[in-house]
């Protein structure tokens, strides 16, 4: 695949998002899956093994798969091994969109995360951060369901293939960390399935913390998460609403400072941008 992607041009790589054929890893070239499965390949194979905390979500989605590509394009153009910078390369795509970045940085800050993985600079997490952090998700690659991004919308522990990837690659990734790596599991659905990896991989499945998914469709619950739960970092918090001064342009968070300010006793004196 690493060799394929840079003789792909940008209409190749448009469609292979769409209706997945040279890259696609499942099912195989004229195989169909019974539940609508495709896994689309991308490269988002290394593993960080000196990382201080995992972050663990559903699937990488066309945004993450697109901005990986492009690196392993620009990495190929300059001359340089695309397979040498992998971690660079999944750094760059992982978790990576003009909502989910703000409101995943906000809720590492807020659960105290950040703090306990040693990230001075919240905003520097996929780049000078970037080797403290391990990002990864239940299924490794890419995975869409009937031309939808897979969203957990049928027991991946249920489906052959699915599971798979689950016992062997997450598995693989949580064993792979350090012990004291703190394992965060995405979603509602998320923390159920990162625990069974754990178990598969021998760990102890309460290192697994839960949090919200920092996805635009699950804004809701994270700003829940950030109003209703007490920030459990010591150091001053920098999410959005304990430093309002970092709530992004055009986002009304109003609704939630009366909540947030009564939960950490802050009234007034909570600083507003």
């Amino acid at each position: 695949m690493m060799n394929l992607l840079p003789t792909l041009s940008t209409h190749d790589l448009d469609r292979e998002l769409k209706k997945p054929e040279r890259l696609r890893l499942h099912p195989s070239r004229g195989a169909t899956d019974a539940y609508g499965i495709e896994i689309l390949g991308a490269p988002f194979d290394h593993i960080n093994r000196n990382a201080r905390i995992v972050i663990v979500g559903v699937t990488p989605g066309p945004t993450q798969a697109r901005r990986s590509y492009d690196a392993v394009r620009a990495a190929a153009v300059k001359g340089i091994d695309p397979q040498a910078d992998l971690e660079r390369i999944k750094a760059e795509a992982s978790f990576r969109g003009n909502v989910i970045e703000p409101n995943l940085k906000s809720l590492l800050e807020h659960g105290g995360l950040a703090e306990s993985a040693g990230i001075e600079d919240i905003d520097n997490l996929w780049t000078k951060e970037a080797s403290k952090v391990h990002f990864t998700s239940t299924i490794r690659y890419p995975t869409f369901i009937n031309g939808k991004l897979f969203n957990n919308q049928i027991d991946s522990l249920e489906h052959p293939e699915l599971r798979k990837y689950v016992e062997t690659y997450l598995a693989e990734e949580l064993a792979s960390v350090p012990t004291d790596a703190d394992i965060v599991a995405l979603g509602q659905k998320g923390p159920r399935i990162v625990r069974h990896a754990a178990r598969a991989a021998g760990i102890d499945s309460r290192r697994v913390v839960a949090l919200p998914h920092p996805s635009g469709s699950a804004t809701g619950a994270v700003r829940d998460f950030l109003s209703k739960n007490k920030t459990r970092s010591v150091r001053p918090c920098r999410c959005m609403l304990c430093d309002r001064t970092r709530i992004p342009k055009g986002w009304d968070l109003s609704s939630r400072f009366e909540m947030h300010d009564l939960v950490h006793g802050t009234g007034s004196s909570q600083r507003a941008g």
